[in-house]
């Protein structure tokens, strides 16, 4: 749906009030009209942005800088990987990685992620989705690696909240994060650890080994480097 912001800053509730919303009480909020009805909507800048990240939401003209959860890069700084977290709502007769792939096609038509030789959709706790990349246009691709999360990220599973919302987003980033920039700093066994055979078979461990690993990055550059 195309919208068209009126420039308007006032104190309302946010309208849309997704789980990223910073205006559920009254707060600093925008006024957007949708088309074609030119309804308006107050909405905070959170959920504008998540609204446009989905695909839900067009505005044309409009330069909003898009993040990637998490990136990763190379020994030689380029970009190799990119991670998104979303949780999927388990509506009933959708298969999961019919559902991932959905996602993933919306995140790469409408919300500005770069193509990369690896993306990865990490819908925590339950499953990490991993594409290969071979066909840049191809959307509609299903998952080449469908990964059971808790096999992955056991040792973090004291750090996630126990409700959905945008503290237990932020943490399930924390999670991915600190086991890529362990990955990519260690050497794997897969005689010892079958369960990361995957990140051999698809080249994805040799493709970021010894790189860097940066939480919410915009597209085009580097916001921060966790350590």
């Amino acid at each position: 749906m195309n919208v068209e912001p009126s420039g308007v800053i006032l104190v309302d509730v946010c309208h849309v009030q997704t789980e990223n919303c910073v205006a559920k009480k009254t707060a600093p909020v925008t006024a957007v009209w949708t088309a074609p009805g030119r309804t308006q909507v107050n909405v905070c800048r959170p959920c504008l942005e998540e609204k446009i990240r989905a695909g839900e939401w067009k505005i044309e003209g409009a330069r909003i800088k898009q993040r990637v959860d998490v990136a990763v890069y190379s020994k030689e700084k380029q970009l190799q990987l990119v991670v998104e977290v979303k949780k999927n709502p388990n509506e009933m007769n959708v298969e999961p990685q019919n559902w991932a792939t959905k996602i993933r096609k919306n995140l790469f038509t409408h919300a500005g992620i770069p193509n990369t030789p690896y993306f990865l959709l990490a819908d925590v706790p339950d499953f990490l989705y991993l594409w290969e990349n071979r066909e840049h246009e191809n959307y509609e691709t299903p998952p080449d690696y469908v990964i059971k999360a808790k096999e992955v990220l056991e040792k973090y599973k004291n750090h996630k909240p126990s409700t959905f919302g945008m503290a237990q987003h932020y943490s399930f980033e924390l999670i991915i994060t600190s086991w890529l920039n362990e990955l990519v700093h260690s050497k794997i066994s897969h005689q010892e650890s079958p369960s990361l055979k995957w990140l051999s078979d698809s080249g994805l461990y040799e493709a970021i080994k010894n790189g860097s690993v940066v939480m919410e990055s915009p597209t085009l550059q580097v916001k921060r480097q966790v350590e």
